[in-house]
């Protein structure tokens, strides 16, 4: 215990003033075009999470939040089965309790139960895209670990539309798809580790979203059967003036099942008029080679603001290098998109 503090595990009812200390924390970094984070969205991403929640907070005496860090837990599918890597989100620190060191010493002090608790409960690993602050504190004190610069791919709407190929039905839906376990089956035979795309996820993840006004849905079928899913951010992305590609379910080797997803893509882009449509794959992907044989341009975060992906790793089977080849992501596993 801290001075003046408890450090402890989120308990039923911190949620209203977690939320008075995040709003009050992200109105000074953001500035003024901050929307303050409602109470239905903290109850869609730590409550509503079908994989749970990690939280662990610094309360002072009156209640307040001092500090807190947070993870959303995310089911993975591996080599050692099911596995939970938790995605580490919205830690802050209450500028009362941001002075010198002590800021330092809190957001350790207020971190080490939050990994005592998912290494003896069997998580697999810690990630995160801290920004500069927290990556220095980080890396210093919690062994925060470098996977790589996160990069885009970028397509401009100069070019050439994608022409979509014959006998593929491509629907925007407003559900996830009752036959996606059969997709993801196929997709999860060509990854070693991957998030698992299921019904119950995809459905928390962007139609019980509150933000699901942002995001389109849509699929492709080959003679009634579903081969592919694609999840569009139309009107918004990390680059100016882009809408991106958020996530991504198809097989590898259907590249005509993936041509027609991107031409969906590049034509909501030209709809929506965006000079850029943005996507993230691993860069040793076939996604990956297959967006930049269409058109797309390997372009570096940094050019606007530099995006890293760090890790922890809590259990002996999973290896940096293992991760580095094999972990296969989309701005859909972060929070990013």
């Amino acid at each position: 215990m801290t001075e003046g503090l408890t450090i402890r595990p989120y308990q039923h009812g911190d949620e209203h003033r977690i939320l008075e200390t995040f709003n009050l924390v992200f109105r000074q970094v953001c500035g003024p075009d901050y929307v303050d984070r409602t109470l239905e969205q903290w109850q869609w991403a730590y409550q509503n999470n079908p994989a749970g929640h990690r939280i662990s907070l610094a309360v002072a005496d009156d209640g307040s939040i001092a500090s807190q860090y947070a993870g959303m837990p995310m089911l993975y599918d591996t080599p050692w089965g099911a596995q939970l890597l938790i995605h580490c989100v919205d830690s802050m620190t209450h500028p009362t309790w941001r002075k010198g060191l002590r800021a330092k010493s809190l957001f350790v002090e207020t971190c080490m139960p939050f990994w005592a608790h998912s290494r003896t409960i069997g998580d697999a690993l810690f990630y995160g895209f801290p920004v500069d602050a927290a990556y220095r504190i980080g890396k210093r004190y919690l062994k925060y670990e470098m996977m790589g610069i996160i990069d885009y791919l970028i397509r401009d709407r100069s070019l050439e539309p994608i022409v979509a190929p014959a006998g593929i039905e491509v629907e925007k839906v407003s559900v996830v798809p009752s036959d996606i376990g059969g997709l993801y089956d196929m997709v999860r035979h060509d990854k070693q580790c991957l998030l698992r795309r299921d019904y119950r996820y995809l459905d928390w993840r962007y139609f019980q979203n509150p933000a699901r006004e942002d995001y389109e849905v849509w699929t492709s079928r080959r003679s009634g059967r579903l081969g592919g899913l694609i999840v569009l951010k139309p009107q918004s992305g990390l680059a100016p003036d882009s809408s991106t590609i958020v996530d991504w379910l198809v097989p590898e080797a259907d590249t005509e099942m993936a041509d027609a997803l991107l031409a969906k893509a590049v034509g909501r882009q030209h709809d929506e008029q965006k000079e850029r449509l943005l996507a993230v794959f691993p860069p040793w992907s076939k996604e990956h080679q297959h967006l930049v044989a269409r058109g797309f341009v390997e372009t570096a975060s940094a050019n606007w603001m530099q995006r890293r992906l760090i890790h922890n790793i809590c259990i002996p089977q999973v290896t940096a290098e293992f991760l580095t080849e094999n972990w296969w992501y989309t701005l859909g596993d972060s929070d990013l998109a």
